[in-house]
């Protein structure tokens, strides 16, 4: 049996798992707020929190981000129009995001950097400036890359590359100055956090629709062959 995987259904699928867990994880919050009590359903579903549903539900569309990855790049390993390379490289970046978020290294800089340069404010988190360095290094590698491919793909790369950077980097430093000035158990904080973390996963679903449609176009599509 083969069945077709369409952009359209990778869209609808993600999308609508990102709708439930925001739902869930805004009613939770709004239950704890207004009543003042906090159960173990509150981390569970914790857009903000580490190790829960939503982390995993992250990585696995991390993860599918870098599958797609891997099969373009054989693809073009085969046609020769775009340096498979970049599509390589970008599944190495992406497995390790994926990594990352499931045992949330970057966290894991925030003192060392933090002690190191006397962040503050913005920088609060320390960790975005040396991610934030790296997101300059890789859009300078990968401006090429981005030249090769066909306009609506490159666009749709880099609404999603933005959407991800805006809630992974942008509102983490806004929430790192509500956290030094008024912790992090408060609703201002609660909904920094929620705005970067549905940015993140809206522009990981966003880019994997973006690889389903490339795919789609180029390789007549995606196919999941079940043998009998």
């Amino acid at each position: 049996m083969e069945i077709k995987i369409t952009p359209k259904w990778i869209a609808i699928v993600l999308m609508s798992l990102i709708g439930c867990l925001t739902a869930i994880h805004l009613t939770l919050q709004s239950i704890r707020f207004v009543t003042g009590e906090t159960n173990g359903l509150v981390w569970f579903f914790g857009l903000g929190a580490d190790g829960n549903i939503p982390t995993f539900y992250s990585a696995f569309a991390i993860i599918l981000c870098s599958a797609l990855l891997v099969l373009i790049g054989v693809g073009d390993l085969r046609e020769r129009k775009v340096p498979a390379a970049y599509w390589f490289g970008l599944a190495v970046i992406f497995s390790f995001l994926a990594v990352d978020e499931m045992l949330m290294l970057h966290e894991r800089l925030i003192e060392p950097v933090r002690d190191a340069l006397d962040t503050s404010g913005a920088f609060y988190y320390a960790w975005v400036i040396p991610y934030g360095v790296a997101v300059l290094v890789f859009v300078a590698v990968y401006l090429r890359f981005l030249m090769l491919l066909p306009r609506k793909t490159a666009a749709l790369f880099v609404a999603a590359g933005a959407l991800f950077v805006a809630g992974a980097i942008g509102f983490e430093m806004l929430g790192g100055m509500q956290s030094q000035t008024y912790g992090n158990e408060n609703v201002i904080y609660v909904a920094l956090q929620t705005i970067e973390e549905v940015l993140e996963m809206v522009g990981i679903a966003l880019f994997a629709y973006a690889l389903a449609d490339y795919a789609d176009e180029r390789f007549d599509g995606l196919r999941l062959v079940v043998s009998s």
